[in-house]
């Protein structure tokens, strides 16, 4: 009887084996708000990896005990951001294009090597701009089975972070317009000597 237990269960193991091997490790991940604000005034709260802190999910709020270490320049291609925490994990994430159209994005998630993408896509939208959060990544052998359970906690950050994101540009001043120069700055100086 023992031994029947045995193999049956050896038998389990290795279905769930063959069949882990067999799932789909890549998971996909895309959500999108519009923001009333032009593309040049998203921009820099994304490029920036530090302002992340000011509207993302993954702040102090998140896990009190992260260190957070920033590397770079302070906003554009080459900013980096490390993070290494209790309830955050470990992780870097490397800006690798930042223009009007987006921001694009290498992320190492619990590992040493780049295993993730992600992209910021801004889309002009009236006077306003669509922003849309795309990320996509491989899970290790056997992450098949927890695939479905990332995209959906990764959905719920991103929505609460777009969400952030708008309140907080949509909540900066517009810029003011230079003013026109005065009538006075077009007259010639006379010459003192």
């Amino acid at each position: 009887m023992l031994k029947r237990v045995a193999l049956l269960l050896i038998a389990v193991v290795i279905v769930l084996g063959v069949v882990g091997l067999l799932l789909p490790r890549t998971w996909h991940v895309e959500r999108s708000v519009r923001i009333d604000a032009t593309p040049d005034r998203v921009l820099p709260f994304v490029a920036n990896l530090k302002r992340w802190q000011d509207w993302a999910v993954w702040t102090k709020a998140m896990d009190p005990k992260v260190v957070n270490t920033w590397g770079g320049p302070d906003e554009g291609v080459g900013a980096r951001w490390q993070w290494l925490g209790p309830a955050m994990g470990r992780g870097a994430m490397t800006v690798t294009a930042a223009d009007l159209t987006g921001v694009s994005i290498d992320e190492a998630i619990e590992a040493d090597e780049v295993n993730a993408h992600g992209r910021f896509s801004f889309t002009p939208d009236g006077a306003g701009t669509k922003v849309t959060w795309t990320d996509d990544g491989t899970l290790p052998i056997m992450g098949g089975y927890f695939r479905g359970s990332i995209e959906d906690m990764l959905g719920k950050n991103f929505e609460k972070g777009l969400e952030g994101l708008k309140a907080l540009v949509e909540r900066q001043p517009l810029p003011q317009p230079l003013p026109p120069p005065s009538s006075l700055e077009n007259l010639a100086v006379p010459d003192a000597g």
